[in-house]
């Protein structure tokens, strides 16, 4: 077993290296004065005194209690002074001792000589354990795009860490080529960036530009990805300044870089209008979208949140975080339960004197609610009937419902689902504003949360960590992508400019090609698309074709054009809505079908009541084959005109 030197012995070693150095350096300097070996017999005494002497003063100076592993260039001075009493001391001895044949310049040459010597030794050691012999084999060589301030303290920490080693700088700047950075050499970022990668065995490419706009840092990020190397990037420069970071952070790129839009800063002014001192309930509170907007309201002093979902399990996992989030004063609270259920929501808005309700309740996967027609319809339109229903007859005052892009024109069930609930909204707010209730109704519409549940960021990871393949439905499909916590901070914002029945449209930016994505995410995990199933770096790409109703490309709108409103990525949709009693008839239309297991009927509905939509033809039941599925039990809607 393998026994580690105490402190104690380490310093003692140190100190014998050093005597036996300042020894050395003075016989030496002996010999280069007289030009030859020289007999030092007749001064025999100086060399012991040249010994104790810068010792102790080693000592007294504290050279000795800086690890040599670490040391730096203030370790300087100590050496200087002790190699400098050292001198004097020797000069001293030779003088009272009479030893006349021994050169007095001599002192000097030592002088030089010493501290040379014991400088250089102790940054010898340091440069072993930096790995600059031995140890650089068991670092992971990477390299470091970004050759400013942030760079070289990047690749000074990586020096004193035991992961990574830095062997090339890359940098967009033409100026900075061929330079030298903490002993790293800078290559410009245009020229030859896969062969310089695979002759420095480079598989890992830390991204250190922290005041990079997004969309400059989109741009790289591209680059990078073309490129079979995996990409991390230290923290934003706003997280850095604010002390929430440092430098130092290596963290894994965010897929949300890739999209390259410069996101507007919330209007807080906004925020603390729709949330500070309110109670608020938001339904589907355990999905992706819901659990973001309640982590957006919990840090912004609402009176009281409620969660509200049928999933037991989601929302004893959400519990936590947001009793971790929560101020003095807020109250955190769990209602479990189905919205369909009768009188159940419009109790709790009631007993928790709600004032605000963010509807993200519903289902979303297209495939399955294809499959599942009835169930789909149920959960997604009467559903959002009953959170508006519930709202009218409470003290709420405000409904803000969660939409889809795949509501406008749409090819599956899930869309036009998501279209009909809309009108649902769009209804109960021409109704209020009819009967001034001075409550208001609005809807929020945009595209794909990356990383939500069932989109293809999560799957495609999976794939490519089992090594592939990844499946892409269509080599030219596309979708709109936002980021969770973008697309819920402009949720409330939205909400607080509605007036009643407006369908709100987030700025996504540009449709990102599925491929195109499915490419990038391979190579920055530091593989490469290829077929070769003995090469495990290599990840294949397979089209399966386009699921049960699914679109080659998605919209965000249809016909008129978005028009702005007090926030640059919040637009407004002109969309038609339906009169209230033709809801009503639609809604009680799609009820009794639901009733009766009827999808196609259900369908039939969906299509003369949607503009643009086109379903796949014959109703499925619940498991997919032709015809009715099982009668479902569902709320009766209410005829109040």
């Amino acid at each position: 077993m393998t026994r580690q030197l105490t402190d104690g012995s380490k310093r003692g070693l140190l100190m014998l290296a050093d005597a036996l150095t300042l020894a050395g350096a003075l016989w030496l300097a002996v010999t280069i004065r007289h030009g030859e070996v020289v007999d030092v017999q007749l001064y025999w005494w100086l060399f012991p005194t040249a010994a104790l002497a810068g010792v102790a003063a080693f000592a007294y100076f504290d050279l000795y209690r800086a690890i040599v592993r670490y040391i730096g260039p203030s370790a300087m001075l100590p050496a200087l002074l002790g190699v400098s009493i050292a001198a004097i001391a020797i000069a001293v001895a030779a003088y009272l001792s009479g030893a006349a044949t021994f050169p007095r310049s001599a002192v000097i040459i030592f002088w030089f000589l010493a501290l040379a010597l014991i400088g250089a030794g102790r940054f010898l050691v340091r440069a072993y354990f930096y790995g600059l012999f031995n140890n650089y084999l068991l670092r992971e060589p990477v390299a470091i795009y970004g050759g400013g301030e942030a760079g070289a303290q990047l690749a000074m920490s990586l020096l004193n860490g035991n992961e990574y080693m830095p062997v090339a700088f890359l940098d967009d700047d033409a100026r900075l080529d061929g330079k030298i950075i903490s002993g790293v050499r800078v290559h410009h970022a245009d020229d030859g960036l896969k062969g310089l990668m695979a002759d420095l065995g480079v598989r890992r490419v830390l991204l250190a530009m922290p005041s990079l706009s997004s969309a400059q840092r989109a741009r790289v990020l591209n680059k990078l990805a073309e490129l079979p190397v995996q990409v991390h990037t230290v923290p934003p420069m706003r997280d850095i300044l604010a002390g929430a970071a440092s430098v130092a952070e290596v963290r894994a790129i965010d897929l949300g870089d890739l999209l390259g839009r410069d996101l507007v800063p919330p209007d807080e002014a906004l925020l603390s209008q729709a949330i500070t001192g309110k109670n608020i309930l938001v339904t589907g509170a355990a999905g992706t979208i819901g659990a973001e907007i309640c982590r957006k309201i919990i840090a912004r002093r609402p009176a009281r949140l409620l969660l509200c979902d049928s999933s037991e399990y989601g929302l004893y996992r959400l519990e936590p975080e947001l009793r971790g989030l929560k101020p003095e004063g807020t109250e955190l609270g769990l209602a479990l339960g189905s919205i369909l259920t009768p009188g159940h929501l419009q109790q709790i808005l009631a007993s928790h004197a709600i004032e605000t309700v963010y509807h993200a309740a519903a289902y979303k996967h297209v495939p399955l609610v294809e499959r599942n027609v009835i169930e789909g319809v149920r959960n997604n339109v009467l559903g959002s009937f009953a959170v508006a229903e519930a709202v009218e007859a409470s003290p709420a005052t405000e409904l803000v419902m969660v939409s889809s892009d795949k509501a406008v024109k749409p090819a599956s069930v899930m869309g036009a689902s998501k279209r009909l609930a809309e009108l649902v909204v769009q209804g109960f707010a021409a109704k209020a504003l009819a009967s001034g209730s001075g409550k208001r109704y609005c809807t929020v519409r945009f595209g794909n949360v990356l990383r939500s549940s069932g989109s293809v960021v999560p799957l495609f990871e999976e794939q490519i960590n089992a090594g592939g393949p990844v499946t892409v439905t269509h080599a030219e499909a596309t979708r709109y992508f936002m980021t969770s916590s973008e697309a819920a901070e402009l949720v409330i914002q939205a909400g607080v400019m509605a007036e009643g029945g407006e369908v709100f449209v987030l700025d996504m930016g540009k449709p990102v090609p599925i491929l195109d994505l499915a490419e990038k995410m391979i190579h920055l995990n530091g593989k490469e698309v290829g077929e070769d199933p003995q090469d495990p770096r290599q990840v294949a790409i397979q089209f399966t074709g386009l699921r049960l109703g699914e679109k080659l490309h998605e919209e965000l709108m249809e016909g008129e054009p978005l028009t702005g409103t007090r926030h640059p990525q919040i637009l407004r949709a002109e969309e038609a809505g339906l009169g209230w009693e033709p809801l009503l008839a639609l809604c009680e239309a799609l009820e009794a079908a639901c009733a009766q297991g009827d999808a196609r009927q259900v369908k039939a509905l969906m299509e003369r009541h949607v503009a643009g939509c086109h379903l796949a033809g014959g109703g499925q039941g619940a498991a997919g084959a032709p015809g009715p599925s099982s009668p479902s039990k569902v709320m009766p809607l209410k005829r109040q005109g």
